[in-house]
């Protein structure tokens, strides 16, 4: 059987990657920075690390049959160490600019340089770029953007991946340079005016100086010169919109997702939620032990207060998830039972008992908590945990 390793398998396009791979009956490797984040189903094979470092690579690529790459950076620095580690069969993420050169043309001419069998995607703008909106929208009515009327063929991110699958799981797509975009133009105030449908929201669109467009790209990490040619890119933009392909339709037999379709499955993301959402989608989230999910709800600054677990408050979501893979160290979760989640006002409680066992000792036990969550602005601000009977002794 295939084994495909997948790189960037928690992202936007990755999930959707191995979710695909694996309905399609292949073996999946997923190359994770944080393992106990990754929530994917116990057959995808975890190996910890990062794609900038060789060794945790070669140790992913180890019988792997192919790869499907994503480099995120935006820099061709290091790929040089990289992608002669990857499996003979590469399926690089690349994108609609590529000919033009830059790291993404650099990364296939490495692709090709080190003999590799290749297939490249080189996609137009993701649509789920919109997301880097969203703190924006819920919190007020205005977006200040670079170049509103420039005109973008954005395409969804489950789009990318079924063509990703297509080329590992069917012959014939090994030297092929696929260009995929959405089925039409946009602007991005029509963008903006598509995700305020969706989210049922009035939005307003002001243009934003290219001084500053660049420093929010500089802020982001960006390398100064792709900062400097985004701008560049999005006035093109205004005059010559960005193409649209038939490839997607084509590749896959039905017509490209629209960004009407993709606002409509994030609409969520774009408005302030209620506490009762916010309780019902944290308690499925831990419930279905998708942690990654979880952590969505809570707010950047959010404070853990657990005497049993912390002798001091805990603040932040790196503070809490460390905490987290603290406790869990030696610890197998058989089963959990929930009750709740419970709502007053913008606080709700949530029960947990869990079944649980030592993997050293092999002790069995049970643990029964009560969180009780305060929600500010769509997220959880304040989590205080009672424990009925005391966590696991290790």
């Amino acid at each position: 059987m295939t084994t495909v390793l997948v790189t960037g398998a928690t992202g936007r396009v990755g999930r959707h990657v191995v979710a695909g791979l694996r309905a399609a009956g292949v073996t999946v490797r997923a190359l994770v920075r944080t393992p106990d984040l990754a929530g994917f189903p116990p057959d995808v094979e975890l190996i910890q690390g990062d794609i900038h470092d060789a060794d945790a690579v070669r140790r992913a690529a180890a019988d792997a049959d192919a790869a499907f790459l994503l480099w995120p950076s935006f820099s061709v620095d290091g790929a040089e160490k990289i992608v002669p580690s990857l499996p003979a069969r590469v399926v690089y993420l690349s994108s609609l600019n590529a000919a033009e050169g830059g790291v993404w043309g650099d990364v296939e001419q490495l692709v090709r340089d080190a003999g590799k069998a290749w297939t490249f995607l080189r996609p137009s703008g993701f649509a789920v770029n919109a997301q880097g909106w969203a703190d924006d929208i819920r919190s007020g009515d205005t977006l200040r953007l670079p170049y509103p009327e420039a005109a973008r063929s954005m395409i969804h991110e489950r789009d990318i991946a079924a063509v990703a699958v297509l080329t590992f799981v069917n012959p014939g797509h090994v030297g092929q340079i696929y260009e995929l975009t959405g089925p039409e133009a946009l602007t991005q105030a029509e963008q903006v005016a598509t995700i305020a449908h969706a989210a049922g929201k009035d939005l307003h669109v002001v243009p934003l100086a290219d001084d500053a467009a660049r420093q929010a790209m500089l802020d982001q990490g960006a390398d100064p010169a792709l900062a400097a040619s985004a701008v560049s890119y999005w006035a093109s933009l205004v005059d010559n919109p960005e193409p649209v392909t038939t490839t997607v339709a084509e590749l896959t037999g039905r017509p490209a997702l629209t960004f009407a379709e993709w606002a409509d499955e994030h609409a969520d993301e774009f408005r302030v939620r209620s506490t009762a959402e916010v309780a019902q989608g944290y308690v499925d989230a831990l419930s279905a032990g998708r942690l990654d999910q979880a952590l969505t709800f809570l707010a950047p600054d959010v404070v853990r207060s657990a005497p049993l677990e912390s002798a001091t408050e805990l603040k932040g979501v790196a503070a809490i998830l460390e905490n987290t893979r603290h406790l869990n160290t030696e610890v197998e979760y058989l089963a959990v039972e929930t009750l709740g989640p419970l709502l007053h006002d913008d606080h709700f409680a949530i029960r947990f008992t869990f079944d649980q066992r030592n993997t050293r000792t092999g002790i069995r036990s049970r643990t029964t908590k009560l969180s009780l969550c305060t929600v500010e602005s769509g997220r959880i601000t304040r989590e205080e945990v009672f424990y009925f009977t005391p966590p696991l002794d290790r």
